[in-house]
């Protein structure tokens, strides 16, 4: 047919084009921008850095949904005041791979419907979040590092990365912090409900339960080298509200586990309590008699503490020292319940519990007093 191989041929040619066409797009995919990034910028598209950049007030601002800043290996640096990213509104930001430093908020999150994810991002400034949800992951912990997060009315999760500085989590339910290294700081936690802290160590970095939080689960991590409590956790209003302390281990603490509310609906079992200097847990009641609940401390376990005292007193002017230290200025009903804890090595008792305070559930193995005590039973 006359002109039949020319056609044939530019229909190859097109087909050539559109899989050109087709691999361009892939490589380089719409909305995508590999220009130059200056302070002070509204990103609307996909955006990768070309080079550090330094600004002397806020930095980057996102502007629009589903936005993917990749630093690509660089860091964002401030002066010490503005926002290194500030978000506000926008979903499915993504940022990743680089160091935002020498900002007041390395990350700055302001509205409801905000949802971030950062990955092996360096934050060596605070994060700011009111009413977002953030999710911070590293694939190793020295790729992912907090310095300081304030978390309001929102959603945290942290896997896998080092935190350091003021943590404060208030109504913040459902969050999570696992597999993690905290150090040089504190955890407050606040009216936040069934959260989970889980294979986190947590290291000169004292960890606070307020009463409003509840049904929250602390479980398997390592408290150590606290000067104060490793953990310290007061009362829930209702037993169905119990916050869960179990298969932790307290180490070189001042106090392993603190409670200025005699356990009340606390679930305390599990837990290996470790060299803490004065007393692997401390409880005290300053109230009325009606301040325990039926939740058992349980299944605990206590070596060698008390043996570099603070010279901590009671109220009844005893001295705190030993593996369980309870004290009340008045009868409680119901008693806290002891059972199955045991210990070896510590310097006073292993359960000190003035009568009228406890319940014995059995099976704990150690030196107890006062003697006589008639509620408690150790062999």
């Amino acid at each position: 047919m006359p002109g039949a191989p020319t056609v044939a041929i530019a229909r190859g040619a097109a087909a050539c084009l559109l899989l050109l066409s087709a691999a361009l797009t892939s490589a380089n995919p719409a909305g995508a921008s590999t220009s130059a990034v200056a302070c002070g910028d509204v990103l609307t598209t996909n955006t990768t850095l070309t080079d550090d950049l330094t600004c002397p007030g806020g930095a980057l601002t996102i502007g629009a949904n589903d936005v993917d800043l990749d630093l690509n290996g660089h860091t964002i640096n401030g002066s010490g005041t503005g926002n290194g990213l500030l978000v506000a509104g926008r979903r499915g930001t993504t940022v990743r791979n680089g160091t935002i430093t020498g900002f007041a908020y390395g990350i700055y999150v302001d509205f409801g419907g905000t949802v971030l994810t950062a990955t092996d991002v360096r934050l060596l400034a605070p994060v700011d979040v009111w009413r977002g949800t953030v999710t911070f992951t590293g694939t190793r912990r020295d790729a992912c590092l907090l310095s300081g997060i304030r978390l309001i009315d929102g959603l945290l999760t942290a896997d896998r990365c080092t935190v350091t500085g003021q943590t404060v989590l208030v109504r913040s339910s459902g969050s999570t912090i696992r597999d993690s290294a905290l150090t040089g700081g504190s955890l407050t936690v606040s009216a936040t409900d069934r959260s989970v802290f889980t294979g986190n160590v947590f290291d000169a970095f004292p960890m606070g339960l307020s009463n409003d939080s509840r049904r929250n689960l602390v479980k398997t991590n390592v408290f150590k080298n606290s000067p104060t409590a490793g953990l310290g956790a007061n009362e829930t209003f209702l037993p169905q509200d119990a916050n869960t302390i179990e298969y932790n281990v307290f180490t070189g603490n001042d106090i392993g586990l603190h409670s200025s509310s005699m356990l009340k609906h606390l679930i305390v079992r599990k837990n290996v309590f470790n060299g803490n200097k004065t007393v692997g847990i401390f409880v005290e009641n300053p109230w009325g008699t009606n301040r325990a609940g039926p939740d058992p401390v349980s299944d605990n376990v206590f070596v060698g503490n008390g043996h570099n005292p603070s010279g901590l007193v009671d109220r009844l002017g005893q001295t705190v020292q030993g593996g369980i230290h309870l004290t009340s200025r008045a009868a409680l009903t119901p008693p806290v319940t002891l059972r199955n804890n045991v210990g070896t090595g510590n310097a006073g008792h292993l359960i000190w519990a003035p009568p009228g305070t406890v319940a014995d559930g059995g099976g704990n193995q150690g030196p107890c007093g006062p003697t006589p005590n008639p509620d408690l039973t150790c062999w």
